[in-house]
């Protein structure tokens, strides 16, 4: 069995599609998404059906828990970035997206694998892992051999082996994962990569031979960009999806 794993869509539906299109092209099934559909992005209403649709399973975001926690006076008050984008939410989504997306857990298990959006070191504060010590945290709480997360938008794969902890660059290449160890592999970000890398992020896993393979998909940059200008959303949610920071 094999799971392509999404994450961090943030309303981009040209590249969810793109990406929706390479996870069919090689024939993977099971689709799992690990949070923030909506959020910086154009299109969340648009991107939640295509997640309805296509995934089996769903965990919550960041920001789709600002969108539900928020008054709309609160995010009139925070970062244009953050609060325009989830305003457009509300006004897309229709009252069953929005159940849905308010019934999502914070973290879930899958097939023996532990599903987050950021951080087993506790969920709902939506915690990153960027550092050493930020990994241990969640290592302590993690309890499968491996979890998968997102957040970050930049993929990357943590191991811990006995006492080591340490991180290693996701590759085009499979690795194996080793039963002995414990793994927390960030997938990246499907609409708005944060590595450098403009091209959408995405990872698919095999249950049977326990091989993981992040994958990186061209989408039309261009007609994205242009739907966050015709959405009136701030300029730095879309300057940064050419450069991928």
């Amino acid at each position: 069995m094999q799971i392509a794993l999404i994450s961090d869509i943030h309303g981009n539906i040209d590249a969810l599609d793109a990406v929706i299109r390479d996870i069919d092209a090689l024939g993977v099934e099971t689709v799992v998404c690990l949070g923030d559909i909506v959020g910086y992005g154009p299109e969340p209403a648009e991107c939640v059906r295509e997640v309805l649709k296509r995934s089996a399973f769903a965990v919550m975001g960041n920001h789709e828990a600002m969108l539900f926690h928020m008054s709309g006076e609160q995010l009139l008050e925070v970062d244009d970035r953050i609060g325009r984008p989830l305003l457009l939410a509300r006004s897309q989504l229709s009252p069953e997206e929005s159940e849905y997306l308010r019934d999502l857990p914070i973290a879930a298990e899958m097939e023996g694998l532990e599903i987050v959006h950021s951080s087993m070191h506790d969920p709902p504060a939506f915690n990153y892992i960027f550092e050493r010590s930020d990994a241990r945290k969640h290592f302590d709480d993690q309890k499968s051999g491996i979890c998968f997360h997102g957040h970050t938008h930049i993929p990357a794969v943590w191991i811990r082996d006995g006492r080591s902890i340490h991180c290693l660059r996701a590759s085009s290449q499979p690795m194996v994962l080793n039963g002995e160890a414990m793994y927390a592999v960030n997938i990246g970000s499907v609409g708005q990569p944060r590595d450098g890398n403009p091209l959408a992020s995405y990872a698919i896993y095999d249950v049977t031979r326990k091989t993981l393979l992040h994958r990186r998909v061209a989408y039309d940059l261009e007609k994205a960009v242009q739907r966050f200008r015709d959405a009136n959303l701030p300029e730095e949610n879309f300057l940064r999806l050419a450069s991928g920071h």
